[in-house]
């Protein structure tokens, strides 16, 4: 930037602002932390956006962000490897947010243009400030950069008003975190719970349990009774409770004339697993026990979907660079998606060789063995640790045969053969620098198959052709609609010339120049160009203005010969009036243009406008 530290108050803090958010940054980045619009990802995206605007005070006008990585890496590298081993990614990640900001910043300046001439032309002095806070909230636009700006063209910022968008927005927020069930009652009932609750759910689907506390409408309550819903917290559960992307364990609480559906868990403040019951029979008592049963057949597609996202991950990482980081999950019965970094598109090929990666895993039945190891050794193990995931000393090693090892603490299958089958659904960009997968597995990839074969049959029906010719039939109708187009416009052009023919005597004096407006009959604006192109060899001196009503629509079409359009005709300009009679709009160049129009039974009427307008122009 050329500024030396230790001669301005000002560049100091920004050199402090932009040395401390860049470490911040690429040490996030490293754990595969990436800028988005929420979550941790948007303070990412906030401190980079912070030091860019830092850097624009030091005259740094361009993405410089990135430059600094390496430094980062050769002061701090001893200490954070991350930064080393990941310093072209994490390189590119920067650059290619510092460069979308300079962009919003200039799509910003447009906008705030705007907003300055309509306050200035409405004769006010002053931004408002939900002008101020929509540049801010939906472009990032510093509210400083606004007062920068307004102050130059004179103008000033409401202040107040901003204050108060953001206090609403900050309340609206509020509000949304409040209105989520779970939330309130972790900050009610069950905040102080004290009483114990453990997970038996890896090795244990059904136990025998007692009720230890029923939370009903955020109190902690003795009994509940048949159609309530309530909060349960058993002493031992085999349910596991959402947690890691893997949703919970549904199935029944049952004892004596009692008879509960478990519909989901959460883990309250102090850890315990809370069951979210409705009472379908008889009353639950605190004391009571009651045997707990997970429903085993949904448990048994969740472990298949868990254990063939771990296989997914690996596989990401050995087809598309290491690094692939996973950035978000979701683990249910009928499907697995799951969110990773990774700049760029994916392309075919490179997709179904990872789907052929991790069907080759669970046709080679690998074993999946689950280990409590420290967590040093885990890690000298290479397993793979989640940013954002908290481990303690002692953590749970998931290892699939020699393919892949993770720490994890959900539910999987012994053994990979028990997936079945593993089939992509579909990939997609969902934010700067994430991608997600979305992908079936066992019988619910083979309903998929299943409905992808029906639509085969049914195409096949459609073009009369086995499954096995329907690609050999589709070329062959291709080639025939390619045919047909050929000759169609062969057609086409004979039709035009037949039309153009019939037109030349049309021509008409309007002011002194030659004109020929007529209504002709043409299918698309293609046909409708095509006569005029025909016509203007046969008529080189005319001005033409053709019309074709189209349903309830009509298309223009005016030629302007170049001597003319030195004269002062202009084709753009004519159109766009004459259709502007038929409820429509168009322009192009001052030789050729087109428009629409939306009132077909004006078409008459706008012809006579032409000629009023060109006699107007040629006199002029």
């Amino acid at each position: 930037a050329g500024v030396k530290y230790n001669e301005n108050v000002d560049s100091d803090v920004a050199l402090k602002v932009i040395a401390d958010h860049v470490r911040t940054v690429a040490f996030a980045i490293g754990d595969g932390v990436l800028p988005s619009n929420e979550g941790r990802g948007y303070v990412i995206r906030r401190l980079l956006r912070r030091a860019v605007r830092y850097g624009k005070m030091l005259g740094m006008n361009r993405p410089f962000m990135f430059e600094l990585v390496e430094t980062v890496g050769d002061i701090m590298g001893v200490y954070y490897p991350e930064v080393v081993d990941k310093r072209d990614f994490i390189i590119k990640v920067i650059k290619t947010e510092e460069e979308r900001f300079h962009e919003t910043l200039t799509d910003g300046l447009a906008i705030l243009a705007d907003i300055s001439a309509q306050a200035k032309a409405e004769g006010r002095d002053m931004i408002s400030g939900a002008d101020a806070f929509k540049l801010y909230d939906t472009y990032g636009f510093p509210f400083d950069l606004t007062e920068d700006y307004a102050d130059e063209q004179g103008l000033k910022v409401d202040r107040e008003g901003f204050d108060e968008a953001m206090q609403e927005q900050r309340k609206r927020a509020r509000d949304a975190h409040q209105d989520n069930a779970s939330m309130k009652i972790q900050g009610g009932a069950l905040s102080d719970l004290a009483v114990k609750s453990e997970f038996v759910g890896y090795n244990d689907l059904v136990t025998e349990s007692k009720i230890v506390a029923i939370v009903y409408e955020d109190v902690l309550v003795d009994s509940v009774s048949e159609g309530q819903t309530c909060q349960v917290v058993l002493d031992v559960t085999p349910f596991y409770a959402e947690s890691g992307g893997q949703v919970s364990d549904q199935g029944l609480l049952r004892g004596g004339k009692v008879t509960a559906k478990v519909e989901g868990l959460f883990k309250a403040p102090q850890g315990q697993h809370v069951h979210q019951v409705v009472v379908e029979a008889g009353e639950l008592n605190v004391g009571d026990t009651v045997k707990a049963e997970v429903d085993q057949a949904l448990r048994g597609e969740i472990e298949k979907n868990h254990t063939a996202t771990h296989l997914l991950h690996k596989a990401l990482k050995e087809v598309l660079g290491d690094h692939v980081n996973q950035a978000g999950s979701l683990v249910e019965p009928g499907r697995l998606r799951f969110d990773f970094s990774h700049f760029g598109s994916i392309t075919e090929e490179e997709l179904a060789d990872i789907e052929l990666r991790v069907n080759r895993a669970i046709w080679s039945q690998l074993d999946v063995n689950i280990e409590l190891k420290p967590i040093d050794e885990a890690k000298a193990l290479g397993a793979m640790a989640l940013f954002g995931e908290k481990y303690g000393d002692i953590v749970r090693v998931v290892k699939v045969g020699d393919y892949s090892i993770e720490l994890c603490g959900g539910c999987h299958v012994s053994n990979t053969s028990q997936i079945g089958l593993f089939k992509l659904v579909s990939e997609s960009g969902i934010g700067s620098g994430v991608r997600r997968i979305e992908a079936v597995t066992g019988r619910f990839g083979f309903e998929y198959m299943e409905g992808q074969l029906e639509l085969l049959k049914v195409s096949a029906g459609l073009v009369k052709s086995k499954l096995s010719e329907v690609p050999k039939r589709i070329e062959s109708l291709q080639q025939q609609i390619k045919d047909l187009s050929r000759e169609n416009e062969s057609l086409q052009s004979k039709l035009s010339a037949i039309e153009a023919g019939q037109l030349t005597d049309q021509v008409v004096q309007a002011g002194g120049v030659q004109l020929l407006a007529a209504r002709v009959q043409a299918s698309s604006m293609d046909a409708l160009r095509a006569i005029a192109d025909e016509l203007k060899g046969k008529l080189p001196a005319a001005v033409l203005v053709l019309g074709a009503a189209m349903d309830d629509k009509v298309n223009f079409v005016v030629a302007v010969p170049s001597e003319l359009t030195k004269a002062g005709l202009h084709a753009g300009k004519l159109v766009k009036e004459i259709a502007a009679v038929c409820g429509g709009g168009g322009g192009g160049r001052p030789d050729m243009a087109q428009a629409g129009g939306k009132d077909a039974s004006k078409l008459d009427e706008a012809l006579q406008r032409a000629h009023e307008l060109v006699a107007v122009a040629s006199q002029g």
